[in-house]
């Protein structure tokens, strides 16, 4: 009996071990689903975003940026306390999930990551309201949406979300930018005066979704 019970206990280990799920491994990302705990402390929702709900996650955000402008320090913030409208979204395009997020409604300023065939590309996302004002370049095409390269980077995500689900997600990002140039907007539809060089470097929380329009 004794032989007969031990044998069927090591059936179930094999069996256990055989479909027990490998852990997930992509190249540029931490995957910690503590990260949720520290993200809570930085965000907070409001009534005023209610329109958005079901869409995409929109809340107040809090986070580090320190931006440099013609390679002069502009400002650096801690923007300690979630006061800062923030939108944030996944989709999956194929077999590439994209994670955006950004300080703003509308336009704004924050990240994109793309996780294709496991290995992640965090880049700086920024984009503009109604002109479009930014380039790669200084004489560049002026776009409304930029993702630009970045050094030093950093993601925590709490999980990867399932292509066949909507599962919210926490994370954190952490990168410097390369330079991108921003051209003023005037009175003059698609007019554009002369052109200063940026850099912006960030330390961020954030909650996501996937997209649904």
């Amino acid at each position: 009996m004794t032989k007969a019970v031990t044998i069927f206990l090591f059936c179930c280990t094999i069996i256990s071990c055989t479909h027990r799920q490998a852990p997930i491994s992509i190249k540029g990302i931490t995957i910690d689903p503590t990260i949720k705990r520290e993200a809570d402390k930085h965000i907070a929702d409001s009534r005023e975003f209610d329109a958005f709900k079901g869409r995409m996650q929109v809340y107040f955000n809090s986070g580090y940026i320190e931006s440099h402008q013609n390679d002069s320090l502009l400002f650096s913030s801690d923007m300690k306390g979630a006061n800062i409208p923030f939108k944030s979204f996944y989709l999956w395009h194929h077999d590439t999930l994209t994670i955006d997020g950004a300080f703003g409604i509308w336009g704004g300023t924050g990240f994109a990551i793309d996780i294709y065939q496991n290995e992640a590309v965090l880049t700086h996302m920024l984009s503009s309201d109604d002109f479009a004002t930014l380039a790669y370049t200084d004489y560049g095409a002026l776009l409304s949406r930029l993702e630009v390269p970045c050094t030093a980077t950093k993601i925590v995500l709490s999980e990867i979300p399932d292509s066949t689900k909507n599962q919210v997600i926490y994370g954190y990002v952490e990168f410097k930018s390369n330079n991108f140039y921003e051209a003023k907007e005037t009175e003059e539809a698609g007019t554009n005066g002369p052109r200063q060089k940026l850099r912006n470097n960030m330390k961020l929380y954030f909650r996501s979704a996937r997209l649904n329009l």
